[in-house]
């Protein structure tokens, strides 16, 4: 069983606060931009971090208890409720960024909601036909990592386009530092050392996330319209 220290659980909620900050500045962004889709947005950022929260706690217990204490829901939270959050935020992304650039966006619910009720539809199929197998989890994993990596390329080709350049670059760090924690990870020895390392990057990662965000949201509330019944002023194409 892996072990954690209760001075590493303790710092597993940084990167959790850098993420609730950061995807505060991305929702109000997507809402300067479509106040509705700004919703859809909201609904994503509480799915996530609350699923970054749970795994954080489950941590805390696990360190505090010495591992005798394994609450198995809140481990299994992080992708039960990320995976959902991130395809709600991926799509409310894409559509701000089509908005802005003056083309047709598309239903603000269903694609995003008929995506996830088909991955859990999924889920809870294998998880019925298949009792003691990950394959329910790998299916949310793999939807969770996947719609995270989209949003982040979205935000790096917005950030790019508008011509920012320091958080283009600083979106590109955060999913470099995504790559790499899911490489570490997956290493067998899971040593304190190596969970150290670990906790440092997923912190830089997210703090960088949170500086380039708020500085992507001031640039769309100075440049773009916010009368959510037009398309916004666009600064480049």
């Amino acid at each position: 069983m892996q072990e954690y220290t209760l001075s590493l659980a303790l710092v597993d909620y940084l990167p959790v606060a850098f993420t609730a900050l950061g995807l505060f500045y991305i929702v109000r962004m997507v809402a300067h931009v479509d106040a509705v889709q700004g919703r859809v947005a909201a609904v994503g950022a509480a799915l996530t971090v609350a699923g970054g929260f749970a795994k954080a706690t489950w941590k805390l217990i696990m360190a505090l208890s010495g591992g005798a204490t394994d609450v198995t829901w809140l481990d299994n939270s992080l992708f039960i409720l990320m995976a959902p959050g991130y395809t709600l935020l991926a799509y409310s992304v894409w559509q701000t960024m089509r908005r802005v650039r003056g083309r047709t966006t598309w239903h603000r619910w269903l694609p995003p909601v008929a995506v996830i009720a088909l991955v859990f539809a999924a889920s809870v199929f294998l998880a019925l036909t298949r009792p003691g197998s990950p394959a329910w989890e790998r299916v949310l994993l793999s939807v969770m990592v996947l719609a995270t990596v989209v949003t982040g390329v979205l935000l790096i080709v917005f950030s790019f386009r508008q011509r920012l350049p320091l958080p283009a670059w600083l979106f590109v760090l955060n999913l470099a530092g995504v790559f790499m924690l899911n490489g570490m990870a997956r290493m067998p020895e899971q040593t304190i050392a190596l969970q150290w390392i670990e906790q440092s990057i997923n912190a830089v990662a997210w703090l960088a996330f949170a500086y380039a965000a708020a500085r992507v949201y001031a640039h769309a509330r100075a440049t773009f319209g916010v009368d959510a019944g037009r398309a916004p002023q666009v600064a480049t194409v």
